[in-house]
């Protein structure tokens, strides 16, 4: 029931089926009231002639006469006479009615089976002072009112049904079409850049909307591709010269100092090259299909306890709270690495005596790996900038590091399903990662 109140191809069937309907109601209250009007318009066109036709006959006795006989001769109680004197006074007729004014009215007479009832009636004066009335009893419309009523009500429940059958499949058919597409969207985001947008063979409007947007990821894939190539290329091709110019600064570091500062900047470059390889590598997708299940609460235990000495000598006091047996599906190394980069962080970035603080936890939807901190933190304005490549804030310039640490972590969250949250707080930091709990 909530997929029909929020989804939009329900609305629009649903609004379609109702527009419809409504069209419907008001074609058949029109041809009620047409039909209606029409059958009065001949009731009243035929006692206008049956009393022109009756008055013709004369008056007295005479017409008297014409009266009963038609009252004899009548097969149905189509109409009902009455001849009213001067003084009001009903002369001839079977209609029990009151003497009604000249001209056509509405009247109650006496029926004898069923006691009164309503007529449609018309009276005209004679020239002998008499008043002729010949009536016509609305039952007969009545009836037909209320047959054109039931029928139509009929026919109109059964339009509603099927306009809301209607509904039902059109916006089964539209979220049926729109849903393909969102799948494959969704699998795209999530990696997997070799899908693409189902294209039946009808070639609709969504097929067509569906071939462009092929076109397109075709042409983004094509670019992306085209990037990690010359970004790969580059950084192998700077690579080679600077392992190679390590080698030939060994050679010398143990007679001249500033050889060994050289070869500590090629190894922090060769180090940022290789972020750049690996973080290349995580975006480029298809990582899924290697994923196994991993406990990560013993992963969480083992970086941390390797951790553990580095940030003890560094003047940091490291704890961390692991609930135990969290499993997710995944690449081992990768989230290792991840946990690793928060670690590290903590250690470059924050002063001695800071507090460092892990921890694992786990919902029903989500596992929160969070590393917390109460250093100096960074400001709010930065809380999302830090998790781009190469961004540092001012405070961390003077540093060891490239940038690349919390790019890493936010790559290998999105590869596996999920994602980084930084919250800056009044002091510290805090990086959690969020990923999806296992099925």
């Amino acid at each position: 029931m909530a997929n029909l109140r929020t989804s939009a191809a329900y609305r629009i069937a649903f609004t379609y089926a109702a527009a419809f309907a409504a069209a419907i109601l008001l074609l058949g209250v029109a041809v009620y009231f047409a039909a209606d009007a029409e059958f009065r318009q001949q009731r009243d066109q035929t006692i206008s002639d049956e009393i022109a036709d009756l008055a013709q006959e004369g008056r007295g006795q005479k017409l008297a006469r014409e009266i009963a006989e038609r009252e004899a001769g009548r097969t149905t109680h189509s109409f009902g006479y009455a001849l009213f004197d001067s003084n009001g006074k009903r002369i001839s007729g079977a209609l029990d009615t009151a003497r009604p004014p000249t001209g056509f009215s509405m009247i109650i007479f006496r029926d004898p089976v069923e006691g009164p009832d309503a007529a449609r009636a018309k009276a005209i004066d004679l020239p002998s002072g008499e008043r002729l009335v010949v009536a016509v009893d609305s039952e007969a419309i009545e009836t037909i009112d209320a047959t054109i009523l039931t029928l139509f009500g009929t026919a109109f429940v059964i339009v509603l049904v099927i306009g809301a059958a209607g509904a039902l499949l059109l916006g089964r058919y539209l979220r049926h079409r729109l849903g393909a597409i969102e799948v494959t969207a969704n699998a795209i985001v999530a990696g997997d850049l070799a899908q693409r947008m189902p294209v039946g063979p009808n070639r609709d409007e969504f097929d067509t909307a569906a071939l462009a947007l092929n076109a397109m990821l075709d042409r983004i894939a094509g670019l992306m591709e085209n990037l990690r190539q010359v970004s790969s290329d580059v950084a192998h091709d700077l690579r080679t010269p600077l392992l190679r110019l390590r080698s030939q600064l060994e050679q010398v570091g143990k007679v001249d100092g500033a050889a060994q500062r050289a070869i500590d900047q090629g190894e922090e470059l060769l180090k940022l090259f290789g972020s750049i390889l690996r973080i290349a590598e995580v975006e480029g997708g298809g990582l899924e299909q290697g994923f196994t299940r991993i406990d990560l609460s013993a992963l969480a235990e083992d970086v941390a306890d390797s951790f553990l000495p580095a940030l003890s000598d560094s003047g940091r006091n490291f704890c961390w709270t692991v609930t135990p047996d969290i499993i997710v599906r995944g690449d081992r190394e990768l989230l290792a690495q991840a946990i690793a980069n928060l670690l590290d962080n903590t250690r470059i970035h924050t002063p001695i005596g800071t507090n460092v603080i892990l921890l694992l936890e786990t919902s029903p939807e989500w596992i929160r790996l969070s590393v917390a901190d109460n250093g100096p933190g960074v400001p709010a304005a930065d809380s999302q900038a830090i998790l781009r490549r190469f961004h540092r804030t001012e405070a961390s310039r003077t540093t060891p590091g490239n940038g690349l640490g919390l790019s890493l972590v936010t790559a290998v969250a999105a590869a596996h399903g999920g994602e980084v949250v930084v919250d800056t707080g009044k002091s510290g930091l805090q990086v959690t990662i969020l990923l999806p709990s296992a099925t």
